[in-house]
């Protein structure tokens, strides 16, 4: 008796395996379609959109953020959006390019909210309140092996004054700069997230990054000398 009930705890544990697994190799269009049709009484499929996606999300929030607590709660009110907004998605772009540009523009009224904030300074912490962690810095490729605490200031510094370029920017030129140059996000998924022409995309891009380079000049004159990060880079890169 207890050799047939463990055979069939066994059992029911491949059998888990089996459908998790095959969940899995789903993918995210296909993964939409059952949250679609599931949610709100079953959120396996929904759950396993927020692992594939957490961690690249948490990450892009927190180079702009740079405080973990502040990064997790904007990474947290995205996830909710996606669950409520996923009835409403018409799959016209990816799912990823989707959820990018929620990303994007969650994060950007969250530095709108920051901006406005007293600001304090606490123990261990830059001059923002924010918690300094390099594997998460976006500027950690540029510096030195070991870095100085003067790079590291200067470092903090610069990531400080390109929050405030992009809080200075119009804020569709903002998104845009956060799609395409921060989540590396295509030019051809941004027209259909966005539901423009690939020329007009194009083109609203490229004055953002002008804007980007002119308000940097202002803002950050003072660092130009120092290794701007590549995805924040105004200028155009070839694709």
């Amino acid at each position: 008796m207890v050799a047939r009930k463990l055979r069939r705890v066994v059992s029911f544990l491949s059998h888990c395996k089996e459908v998790v697994h095959s969940m899995a190799a789903l993918t995210d269009e296909d993964l939409v379609a059952r949250c679609k049709s599931e949610l709100p009484r079953n959120t396996r499929s929904y759950e396993i959109l927020v692992q594939r996606h957490m961690n690249r999300v948490y990450s892009q929030i927190y180079q702009l953020v740079s405080n973990k607590e502040e990064a997790e709660d904007i990474t947290q009110e995205v996830f909710v959006k996606v669950y409520h907004g996923l009835h409403k998605f018409e799959q016209q772009a990816s799912f990823s390019s989707w959820l990018y540009r929620i990303t994007a523009n969650t994060t950007i009224d969250a530095l709108d909210k920051i901006k406005r904030r007293p600001k304090t300074i606490r123990p261990g912490n830059n001059r923002n309140g924010s918690e300094h962690d390099e594997d998460n810095d976006p500027l950690a490729s540029q510096a030195t092996p070991i870095a100085g605490p003067e790079e590291s200031v200067m470092r903090a510094e610069l990531r400080e004054c390109i929050r405030n370029v992009l809080q200075k920017l119009d804020r569709d030129q903002a998104r845009l700069l956060v799609m395409r140059d921060l989540n590396d996000v295509s030019y051809d998924e941004i027209a259909k997230a966005l539901q423009a022409s690939l020329s007009a995309v194009k083109m609203r891009i490229h004055r953002a990054r002008l804007a980007f380079q002119e308000a940097f000049n202002q803002l950050c004159g003072r660092y130009l000398n120092f290794t701007v990060p590549s995805r924040l880079s105004p200028k155009e890169k070839a694709r």
